[in-house]
């Protein structure tokens, strides 16, 4: 762990590609697809997150003797931000639910929830000439998805005192972040459920942190304002890059659990044990 870049980029073009191509050989169709893309997503983060880290922006001072990369504060904190958003979503909708009838409940509140935040951008039909077909054809997924959702299996079974908890479609109030557990719904919000997926405070302080320096809180500028054209040491810009590695770990984990192809592929053990390790350390920790 003294190069922290050197074994997130082994993880990432290594044994997360080698992974994620086994999985791509199960075919997916429908809702399942979007498990894919958000591993996709994932994937484009984590990249750009290597590379800001790795100072992308020369330095003012750079010279030809001493090159010189600056940091770039606000976008990688940001950019770990997503990534932590995004491994949340991929494993709330797909691999923590107990049951595929459960996952479809899920995706479909998510994605109607995700129809619906659209639907409020402030776009006339005349604006741009396919504004009024593109207006009428999410109204029209929205409905079919609407009724899709009501007729699944799951929600069904669900009491609906629990269920007007986080689906009530007369106030147009969804909530696909949930906890179910011994027949009861606790509705999450982003920050809940990132402490329910990552569950350590190491994670959830940095989501935190990352989330004051997205929306320019008066912290991030101030601390902006102390390391302004000062060099960084590793033990300022690591931590960040440690967390990532974990967070990579607990996606390999999650994608091996959850498909037969990537289960048989054969990964060198110590890697095997580094990724379990990480994983494990992380949905098991308990706080003294």
């Amino acid at each position: 762990m003294e190069n922290p870049l050197e074994l997130y980029d082994y993880l990432l073009r290594s044994t997360l590609t080698d992974v994620y191509t086994e999985l791509k050989k199960t075919s997916k169709e429908g809702w399942m697809s979007y498990s894919s893309l958000l591993i996709d997503k994932f994937a484009i983060h984590s990249s750009s997150f290597f590379h800001l880290s790795s100072g992308i922006i020369e330095h003012r001072k750079s010279g030809e003797q001493v090159r010189m990369n600056g940091y770039d504060l606000f976008t990688v904190n940001t950019t770990f931000r997503a990534i932590m958003e995004t491994y949340a979503t991929f494993n709330h909708l797909f691999v923590e639910p107990s049951s595929c009838e459960e996952k479809e409940f899920r995706f479909l509140l998510w994605k109607i929830d995700g129809l619906t935040e659209k639907s409020r951008f402030i776009i006339n039909q005349d604006d741009f000439g396919e504004a009024k077909t593109i207006i009428e054809n999410d109204k029209l997924t929205l409905n079919n998805t609407i009724l899709e959702f009501e007729s699944c299996k799951f929600y069904k079974s669900i009491d609906g005192n629990q269920l007007n908890k986080i689906y009530n479609p007369s106030k147009k109030h969804y909530r696909w972040r949930f906890l179910f557990s011994n027949e009861e719904i606790n509705p999450l919000s982003i920050t809940a459920l990132i402490n329910h997926v990552f569950n350590t405070r190491a994670f959830i302080n940095t989501y935190k942190y990352t989330s004051i320096h997205t929306h320019s809180n008066y912290y991030a500028i101030e601390e902006f304002e102390k390391i302004r054209g000062k060099t960084l040491t590793k033990e300022y810009t690591d931590p960040l890059t440690r967390l990532a590695i974990i967070t990579t770990a607990m996606l390999i984990d999650d994608i091996c659990s959850m498909d037969d192809n990537a289960k048989l592929l054969v990964l060198p053990i110590p890697v095997i044990r580094f990724i379990k390790g990480m994983s494990h350390s992380v949905r098991s920790f308990k706080e003294s």
